[in-house]
């Protein structure tokens, strides 16, 4: 489980990049671990869709085409939408504070420029309405691409990208403190469209360059697992 975290966390937060090539062996020795461990957690993951395993050819951080970012963001879109109005339902205080609340952290951190941490903000606002759902199927549907928007966006937002989700949040909050579900809905709905659009473009090659040449290469990020 400390193998499979600690991979999830690296494809998440960006630490390593889409569409790289996982050696077994040298995560092994990097993380101070035998082998069956981590092949163990990749195929796990491959299950969450972070890792794609090919025969003869080794395993992979995943890479989603065009087609595969429209699918996630028609599959969301079905899961949040209803999950918001059960939410709404159930438990709308409780939805609305933690709302907020995601929302203003996501903000301080995109004013601060912290990428990583807006990136959570960003994942935390949309987890609200699925955890306050409580529907179980529902959120276990949700999990199973859960890591898989999340790392699209460590990978592929930009600071354009975050500012605009930060402000597209709080529209969806006004919609919801004025009980206007259908308004707030439909706010939902564009913000989670958007995303196909948003992150369906490689960033630029220079920025690539520029991120490639600012960090070290994928596994020097991971340390031994401590006891």
């Amino acid at each position: 489980m400390r193998v499979t975290e600690r991979l999830r966390q690296a494809i998440v937060d960006g630490e390593v990049e889409l569409g790289d090539a996982l050696s077994e062996d040298k995560l092994a020795t990097r993380l101070g671990v035998s082998r069956s461990p981590v092949h163990e957690a990749l195929t796990a993951l491959e299950q969450q869709g972070l890792i794609d395993i090919k025969p003869q050819r080794g395993s992979f951080v995943f890479l989603p085409t065009k087609e595969d970012i429209e699918n996630l963001c028609e599959f969301r879109l079905m899961i949040e939408a209803e999950a918001l109005r059960l939410a709404m339902r159930r438990r709308r205080d409780e939805t609305l504070a933690a709302l907020k609340a995601a929302a203003q952290g996501m903000q301080e951190a995109v004013l601060a420029g912290d990428h990583l941490r807006s990136s959570h903000g960003d994942t935390a606002f949309h987890g609200v309405s699925i955890e306050n759902s409580g529907n179980s199927y529902l959120i276990n549907a949700y999990r199973l691409v859960s890591g898989k928007v999340a790392a699209l966006r460590s990978h592929r937002s930009t600071d354009a990208i975050r500012g605009e989700a930060s402000a597209e949040h709080f529209e969806i909050i006004a919609r919801l403190e004025e009980d206007d579900l259908p308004a707030a809905l439909e706010a939902l709905s564009n913000h989670i469209l958007k995303m196909a659009k948003r992150y369906s473009v490689e960033p630029s090659q220079e920025r690539v360059a520029t991120s490639r040449a600012s960090r070290s290469p994928s596994l020097e990020h991971f340390a031994p697992l401590l006891d």
